[in-house]
């Protein structure tokens, strides 16, 4: 027996961040069930990028917008509450976290950045059907309302915004339940503040970023009930022990085979669960 109008997205973030992490993705939807992708806003080779994407067609594109690593497309120096000492972003979630707790972040500056990232990407000539967060900052109010006035100001129908259920995870693993929780409290507080009409599917894979394995996937497939849900991967060609400035380690290319694995897609059809894109749940 099937389950009633269950769609999934299966978006990999991070799009342009490294080759190899673009290529990763590439391949995942070619030879597994990734249906989207969401391209950083702030990569440094947009060229290569739109390139890689050209040899995908079918591959739904959103932009990942970026307040955190690298540099920002508007000026630096316009954005001083986003930016350290040396014209780049700051490096870590935390540092940005703990500015948005003293009341430093500049609103206005924070909107100039996301259109500039937007303009960018749409400038290359690339559709954009979905805007989210590099690190999950819209779970921040300040980044979450700035989001949504971009996607309406650029006419974009989806936005990242809902939390996965709770499940016996966030029990028996109490780190990644503390991190959960404390994302679904201020998505709680952003979604608040933005009083929006419309929200995005329910979101899963938050706190398994770069840890993504086989297992955790038929996990989530079992879980997904009727309605519309985002699976959040980062497959990539090679494993980094060590990725972001914050230490985390992300085993992209054991998600990479877990996303291409005749299990996960015996699931999904077991459960009768459709495969689409952000664009195709407006």
């Amino acid at each position: 027996m099937t389950d009633a109008r269950v769609r999934l997205v299966v978006n990999a973030d991070d799009f342009g961040m490294t080759m190899e992490i673009s290529r990763g993705i590439v391949q995942a939807h070619r030879a597994g069930i990734v249906t989207s992708t969401s391209l950083l806003g702030n990569c440094g080779d947009l060229d290569a990028a739109r390139a890689l994407l050209g040899e995908a067609p079918a591959l739904g594109v959103g932009v990942h917008l970026a307040l955190i690593g690298g540099r920002p497309v508007s000026d630096a120096h316009t954005l001083p509450s986003l930016t350290d000492g040396g014209g780049s972003f700051l490096s870590r979630s935390t540092d940005f976290f703990t500015r948005w707790m003293r009341g430093q972040l500049d609103a206005a500056e924070i909107d100039r950045e996301l259109d500039a990232q937007i303009d960018r990407v749409r400038d290359a000539g690339i559709t954009i059907d979905h805007l989210d967060t590099h690190h999950h900052l819209g779970f921040l109010p300040i980044v979450g309302k700035a989001m949504e006035a971009a996607a309406r100001r650029h006419g974009i129908p989806g936005i990242r915004t809902l939390f996965e259920k709770p499940t016996l995870s966030w029990v028996t693993e109490p780190t990644r339940g503390i991190e959960a929780g404390l994302l679904t409290g201020l998505g709680w507080l952003s979604r608040r503040s933005m009083g929006m009409l419309r929200h995005g599917p329910q979101s899963w894979g938050y706190v398994e970023s770069g840890h993504l394995d086989e297992i955790r996937i038929l996990e989530i497939i079992g879980r997904l009930g009727a309605g519309d849900h985002e699976l959040i991967c980062h497959p990539s060609e090679t494993d980094m022990p060590a990725r972001d400035a914050e230490g985390r380690p992300y085993y992209g290319a054991t998600e990479l085979g877990a996303l291409c694995s005749d299990r996960v897609r015996s699931a999904l059809q077991r459960r009768g669960i459709t495969l689409c894109r952000w664009k195709d749940l407006s």
